[in-house]
């Protein structure tokens, strides 16, 4: 997301927001922005293991767990094709996505992701989803 600044000399030019930490940017998250979100099964994978951990992760771990729940298999019986899918989708498509509504903050550079500024907005709908979808494990 990119901010436009004044020069001193009264051109203006773009800033780009840090991907490190929540943007004061981040617009409140609309009902409509959210279930355009959740509705991508990637996404509510993303942000079902983030509010599962306590830490950052790491974007190869999260394309693990979103591999293995979308074939329903350990992360060993799946393709390297499939891991490699599912991380050209969570870089380029389901990251950017998620970051923008505030669910998902996305250092790309250090390759970690975290809970956004929003995303306990997102736990409700996230519950029902996850209580439907027998690939994810939960804890009961």
């Amino acid at each position: 997301m990119a901010d436009q600044t004044t020069n001193d000399d009264g051109g203006s030019s773009r800033a780009t927001a840090s991907p490190t930490g929540p943007s004061a940017d981040v617009p409140p998250l609309s009902q409509d922005a959210l279930f355009d979100a959740l509705s991508s099964r990637r996404s509510r994978y993303i942000l079902h293991e983030l509010r599962t951990e306590d830490t950052p992760v790491t974007l190869e771990t999260l394309v693990d767990t979103v591999a293995a729940w979308e074939t329903d298999k350990s992360i060993d019986l799946v393709s390297d094709e499939h891991r490699r899918n599912v991380l050209m989708s969570l870089q380029h498509t389901q990251l950017p996505k998620l970051a923008m509504a505030g669910l998902v903050q996305y250092d790309d550079d250090r390759r970690l992701v975290d809970t956004g500024i929003h995303s306990d907005q997102a736990d409700a709908y996230l519950d029902i989803a996850i209580a439907r979808d027998d690939a994810v494990p939960t804890s009961e």
